[in-house]
């Protein structure tokens, strides 16, 4: 957990905030994180002047009222390591920018977020947006999640990036005294399969007998603190939806899986099409794992918003 030291965590100010605030302690706790900086983000924290003259009560600034509020949930539903320093601030700005800014300056290890599967929220589509420009790692948490990791499970693909979802999450395992890492590995029949001659069914297992010879040379140079692996493959015409169906048959309380980068190009980060899928789609926790300030700096990120 040695990565995860400082924390960013947006709160909405709503009922999405205890669920962020509670795993936000229990990551603190795992990884003796040495701050958090809790963040509400509003695209203008004025009140017009009529409405000030007809409820003089809410003359308090808007700006104070949010971070005072912030504080209170915090106090009632944070539980995290003693020595983590915490902090409050309300932001007037756009989304995503304007959190996208402040992951930056303050030079974030991970992003915490919540999400509303919920097409007509306005706002059900950020999280995708965020983790493609966030320099970080992020952590996407649905409503009434509990901060429970007694199963984690990382998605494989063999990929640079995929080491560094195995080294998170092995960490989390790890420090959620956990003695196994669930694996899998979800493979797609190539379409031009009826040209071997072979069935679906036949070239299926063609292609999870490579996926195991592709774990068996991955394994040893992955960092996974001593934990035992427990590898599974499936074949589906879809990987996210079969890394799903995994994820809801396996029970996994934490999905993570790596999100790569890509240099030089202003137009986006890349997460990766079943990263971004599982983003939309996936109802658990779902860490997508970055490597610190990878792909273009967070200015050339913010500049092609």
């Amino acid at each position: 957990m040695y990565r995860y030291k400082k924390l960013l965590v947006e709160l909405k100010l709503n009922d999405l905030d205890s669920a962020l605030i509670q795993y936000a302690g229990r990551v603190s706790r795992m990884a003796a994180s040495s701050e958090i900086n809790f963040v509400y983000i509003s695209d203008s924290f004025d009140i017009p002047d009529e409405i000030k003259r007809l409820y003089p009560e809410i003359s308090e600034p808007v700006d104070e009222t949010a971070v005072r509020q912030m504080k209170e949930r915090v106090e009632e539903h944070f539980a995290g390591h003693p020595d983590t320093r915490l902090t409050f601030e309300a932001v007037e700005g756009q989304m995503p920018a304007a959190l996208i800014s402040r992951v930056g300056k303050a030079d974030i290890d991970l992003l915490i977020i919540g999400k509303v599967f919920d097409a007509r929220f306005e706002d059900a589509n950020l999280p995708e947006k965020i983790a493609r420009k966030t320099p970080c790692s992020v952590l996407i948490l649905p409503k009434n999640t509990s901060p429970d990791l007694s199963s984690v499970l990382v998605a494989v693909n063999f990929s640079e990036q995929c080491k560094n979802a195995l080294d998170v999450g092995s960490a989390f395992a790890k420090a959620a005294g956990l003695e196994w890492l669930n694996l899998v590995s979800v493979c797609q029949v190539p379409t031009t399969y009826k040209k071997t001659g072979k069935s679906y069914a036949e070239f299926g297992k063609i292609m999870i007998n490579d996926a195991k010879v592709k774990l068996r040379r991955f394994i040893p140079t992955a960092d996974l603190k001593g934990l035992k692996i427990s590898p599974s493959y499936a074949i589906s015409r879809d990987v996210v939806k079969g890394i799903k169906r995994f994820a809801d048959k396996q029970g996994a309380r934490l999905v993570v899986i790596g999100a790569r980068g890509r240099k030089g190009n202003l137009a986006a980060i890349l997460l990766g099409s079943v990263t971004e899928g599982l983003i939309r789609t996936l109802e658990k926790p779902l860490l997508a794992v970055k490597q610190k300030g990878e792909g273009v700096g967070f200015f050339e990120a913010l500049s092609s918003l």
